[in-house]
């Protein structure tokens, strides 16, 4: 799915202050993951929608955007708001290619505590869609563990893809307050697991605190990492320019995920 020998460290800058980010990205190497676009709605409301899409077309760094994600579910079994979810899926789609991203990561959305032929059918729908996108818009679609509470839906909808542009995107700060151990997810999911995002939190809420902040142990992430014995697009999730380039300083001082070595 993503090329040998290929890992990348994303960021996910603010377009307001993008002059300040394109002077962090140009510092430390480091590529875009757009995260402006999972509010798509509200930009194009504010009629700002196109000058987004003109600078992070023209900036060169962007590998990956972050789709639609609020109140979107593509296997619904609602089949009109199935219809529109796909639609936003599919408009994330576009977004990407005119920006010049190869990867689009979408939220599970997977009800956390059904199970049995709610997720059966959850997970036929997922991979029927998600190859279509794969094959309609040549992308790597990317399968974020968000609300999952453990690795068992993921896993079923990845055994029912056989297009090896879907892969998974493995949250390590979702995984820490999920009912398993990183490592079990590393465990279920390894195979498929191409893309990371990290952010730290104390186990209980999705935080965002900087990297060493709370309770994740990453030297132990980076053992299971190393053990995927794959290269992987990696984006730093913290809130801010200070905290995102106070977590790259983070990473290569320890020298975590390749870097600093």
């Amino acid at each position: 799915m993503i090329d040998k020998h290929q890992t990348v460290i994303q960021v996910q800058p603010r377009f307001e202050f993008r002059d300040e980010w394109e002077i962090l990205a140009g510092k430390e190497d480091l590529c875009y993951e757009a995260l402006d676009f999972s509010t798509q709605p509200a930009l194009l409301e504010s009629g700002l929608f196109d000058e987004y899409s003109k600078w992070y077309a023209s900036c060169g760094r962007t590998t990956s955007i972050h789709g639609f994600f609020i109140d979107v579910n593509p296997a619904s079994g609602d089949p009109d708001f199935r219809a529109l979810s796909q639609a936003k899926c599919k408009s994330s789609c576009e977004t990407a290619i005119s920006v010049g991203a190869k990867n689009v990561v979408f939220h599970s959305s997977c009800f956390p505590f059904l199970r049995g032929i709610y997720l059966d059918v959850w997970s036929k729908r997922c991979a029927d869609f998600y190859q279509e996108l794969a094959q309609t818009y040549n992308l790597n679609i990317l399968i974020e563990n968000s609300p999952d509470i453990d690795p068992d839906p993921i896993r079923k909808l990845m055994e029912r893809c056989s297009d090896s542009r879907i892969g998974v995107c493995l949250d390590i700060g979702h995984a820490a307050y999920s009912h398993q151990k990183i490592s079990s997810w590393f465990d279920e999911l390894g195979e498929w697991i191409c893309y990371l995002h990290l952010s730290d939190n104390n186990g209980t809420y999705d935080d965002h605190l900087p990297l060493g902040q709370g309770c994740i142990d990453w030297a132990a992430v980076n053992e299971e990492w190393k053990k995927l014995d794959r290269d992987t697009h990696i984006t730093i999730e913290t809130n801010g320019l200070v905290t995102t380039s106070r977590a790259v300083r983070f990473l290569k001082d320890n020298h975590y995920f390749g870097l600093g070595e």
